[in-house]
């Protein structure tokens, strides 16, 4: 479902018809002839003045953000989980959410899935990623206390899971 890797994508676009490209948004759409999918390219964390990791993938996701992350956190593929949680890690908004999600149902993922996603979405530093966004915590209505929270809950999860595996 995601691309993440550099000259991956380039070999991909190469075989691929541009539709649209939208350069305030830093994105681009993508239809793969022979495959009949479409695709979509973009940058996550761009913010006007950094760009920040390019993603690519398929069009359309699910709505539902259960969905999404089942779909990228059940199939073992690394790239997935890297570039959900990258997408993801722009929208602190939804992060209470997606710990809800996970914990219900950790079992049915992988742990190293789960490591990944969790190492990429940025609630371990949460700091950084809020610089590197230029987020203020309390415009998402959080606050370190939170945000701990956060991260507990997401050590709990990945314990859970590590206990479950043996």
């Amino acid at each position: 479902m995601y691309v993440l890797d550099y000259q991956k994508q380039i070999a991909l676009i190469k075989e691929m018809v541009q539709l649209r490209k939208n350069d305030e948004k830093w994105e681009a759409y993508y239809h793969h002839p022979s495959t009949n999918e479409m695709w979509k390219s973009f940058f996550p964390k761009a913010n006007g003045k950094k760009r920040g990791p390019k993603v690519m993938r398929k069009e359309p996701v699910p709505n539902e953000l259960e969905k999404r992350i089942n779909l990228c956190l059940k199939d073992g593929c690394r790239e997935d989980a890297t570039g959900l949680s990258i997408e993801l890690s722009t929208e602190p908004d939804k992060w209470e959410q997606i710990f809800k999600i996970v914990d219900e149902n950790y079992r049915k993922y992988d742990l190293a899935q789960i490591k990944t996603f969790f190492n990429n979405l940025g609630v371990y530093d949460f700091e950084g990623l809020f610089d590197e966004l230029e987020y203020e915590l309390d415009q998402f209505g959080l606050d370190e206390n939170e945000m701990k929270k956060l991260i507990w809950k997401a050590r709990k999860i990945k314990a859970k899971k590590m206990i479950l595996f043996w």
